[in-house]
């Protein structure tokens, strides 16, 4: 017979050992469905599932929470939440990244039905005013072109705060600006909330962009965290 003393030992040691291997982490972003978004009835968008499918290989669960876009970068990098999802090296260079990206967007110019203009590199978007998302990489967009017009309302417009894709859409349409940039995929999710095919007209990709969840560079244990959900991503899709 084990003696009382060892057994609630033993009961403490185990329950501290559970209570150790459990741990939530807060996932935050904008809406951006359906890479990661909260209002969809069966899952949380395709990046934030894929990246809690692979931390649950160590116990870890997500909480996802979401917040414009330029708030949650300096939200993560201060270490108020733990990690961001959607998010380009170019945007978060000081966060911990795991070896692979989750998935790829492609970041591309609309405009109306009755446009003709097209985008072949960024000397074609001289006179034309462009509507984009504050805080936004574009995969390379905002370095080589918005950072230098910032200000300039005449060739670029950045909104900020909630639903930004609605409104440059209806800026558009009233002709505040002559295109938008957005994932296409984001764009006639959009549209398909309200049950329509996308009604802008595709003018040209920008840039292609790998997408990440990364680390506040404020967790001590960001580096292992980011090396787990590749791991993890890794086992659940061995192929090369």
């Amino acid at each position: 017979m084990v003696p009382r003393s060892i057994l609630t030992f033993l009961i403490l040691l185990l329950a501290s050992g559970d209570l150790a291997a459990e741990r939530t982490i807060t996932l935050v972003g904008d809406k951006w469905c359906p890479f990661n978004c909260n209002d969809h009835p069966d899952h949380r968008g395709v990046l934030v599932e894929k990246a809690a499918a692979a931390l649950a290989e160590k116990g870890i669960r997500l909480e996802y929470i979401e917040v414009p876009w330029s708030r949650a970068i300096l939200s993560v990098r201060a270490g108020q939440h733990d990690a961001i999802v959607g998010t380009g090296i170019s945007e978060t260079p000081d966060f911990y990244f795991p070896p692979e990206p989750l998935a790829y967007a492609h970041h591309s110019f609309f405009t109306l039905p009755s446009d003709t203009w097209e985008y072949s590199g960024l000397k074609s978007l001289k006179g034309t005013r462009i509507g984009v998302i504050q805080g936004y990489s574009y995969g390379g967009l905002y370095q080589d072109y918005i950072k230098s017009n910032k200000g300039n309302e005449a060739r670029v417009i950045a909104l900020r705060g909630n639903q930004v894709l609605p409104r440059l859409v209806e800026m558009l349409r009233r002709g505040r600006i002559d295109a938008l940039v957005a994932e296409e995929r984001v764009l006639n999710y959009h549209f398909a909330l309200s049950d329509q095919e996308n009604p802008l007209r595709y003018a040209g990709l920008a840039n292609e962009e790998a997408l990440y969840v990364a680390f506040s560079p404020a967790l001590e244990d960001g580096a292992e965290l980011a090396e787990a959900l590749g791991h993890g991503m890794k086992k659940a899709d061995p192929s090369p």
